[in-house]
Parts: C-alpha cells; sequence; structure tokens
C-alpha cells in the first residue's frame, strides 16, 4: 500500500496572513450569564433591534453608564430618509447653482428658492416646525 504523503515532507505549517490580533487587554474573553424575566428580556429584544445591536452590546452600554439613546441614534424612519434623500437632492441643486453663479450667470432666484426650500425641510427634521 501506499501512504499519502512522502517520508520526507516537511510538517505542515500554519499561514501567516490574516488579521493581526488586537491588544490582549481590549479582548472580550468572558462570558457573564444573565437571568431575565420575560418582560425584561422582551424590552431587551426591543432595545437590541432598536439600535441594530446584540444584546450584549445594549447590555455593555448601560453597564458602562453610557445612555443607550444618547450614546446611539435610532435608525431613521421611512418618512426621515425620505427627507433626508430630498434634502441631498435640494443640496445637490444648489451645488449647480453655485457653479452657474461662478460662471457669471445670474441665479439669485434660485438659489433663494433651494436655499428656503432646504430651510423649510431642515426645521422639519429637527422637530421646529410649527
Amino acid at each position: 500500500m501506499e501512504e499519502n504523503t512522502p517520508a520526507n515532507s516537511t510538517p505542515h505549517r500554519p499561514r501567516k496572513g490574516g488579521r493581526k490580533p488586537g491588544p490582549l487587554a481590549d479582548k472580550q474573553r468572558h462570558v457573564v450569564s444573565v437571568r431575565l424575566t420575560d418582560a425584561e428580556h422582551e424590552r431587551l429584544t426591543q432595545e437590541a433591534e432598536r439600535y441594530r445591536l446584540s444584546q450584549g452590546e445594549v447590555l455593555r452600554s448601560v453597564w458602562l453608564k453610557q445612555k443607550t439613546a444618547a450614546k446611539l441614534q435610532a435608525p431613521p424612519t421611512p418618512e426621515e430618509a425620505r427627507q433626508l434623500a430630498q434634502l441631498a437632492g435640494m443640496a445637490a441643486n444648489l451645488n449647480q447653482l453655485t457653479k452657474l453663479a461662478h460662471l457669471g450667470q445670474d441665479q439669485r432666484t434660485g438659489a433663494t428658492t433651494v436655499l428656503g426650500q432646504m430651510h423649510h425641510l431642515l426645521k422639519r427634521l429637527t422637530g421646529e416646525a410649527s
């Protein structure tokens, strides 16, 4: 019978590629078990989903005395996302008007209109609209 590896082959060496390990002090090596009531577990699950974090990250942020809501912003609602996209479009329009103004064309009316729309939308996004 034949062997799969020759007798004079060198032993396998581990690969050297890949991400370099970080400082040992920053490595999270310990696991802690916590018992929760059904209501507490539901609240933790909702908080983790709201901020798109793991349950452990939510608990760690609270334990480190960092308010989750102050530390992280909730993802935008579909309406806020639509308004932010609209704002980005207005910013592009303003850039085009600025470029035309640098070429010597009068763009005061267009710029005033776009700036007014942007101001109104920014007030709505920040909750200052009346």
